[in-house]
């Protein structure tokens, strides 16, 4: 049997990794009700973010602190699977963020 993921370049045991690193955090979200301080310290922080869709829920904002990232500034997450903005923290796919200040047009209550 083959399976195919598009547009997605990395190994299975690679996935399969990121998937079991994503279902450890969304169980201890599930009884904690938010991150362990060490989760978030060291996450990359987004300002100036929103939730778009693309086609499922994904952060967009300018990016700091991303020791993977090859470049600083606007950048759109993998999928967002949880977030609290008042306790100013996300999870996506591929890990934690802080979450800075919302998109000006949010912060006035805009879509």
């Amino acid at each position: 049997m083959t399976i195919v993921f598009p547009n997605h370049q990395d190994s299975l045991a690679r996935l399969a990794a990121e998937a079991r690193r994503l279902a450890d955090a969304l169980d201890r979200l599930a009884v904690d009700g938010q991150p362990a301080a060490a989760d978030v310290a060291d996450a990359p922080v987004l300002t100036d973010w929103w939730v778009g869709m693309n086609p499922t829920p994904a952060l967009r904002g300018t990016i700091a602190g991303d020791p993977d990232a090859h470049h600083a500034g606007f950048v759109e997450s993998a999928n967002l699977f949880a977030m609290d903005y008042n306790a100013r923290w996300a999870r996506t796919w591929l890990g934690w963020y802080r979450l800075d200040v919302k998109a000006p047009s949010l912060r006035r209550g805009r879509p």
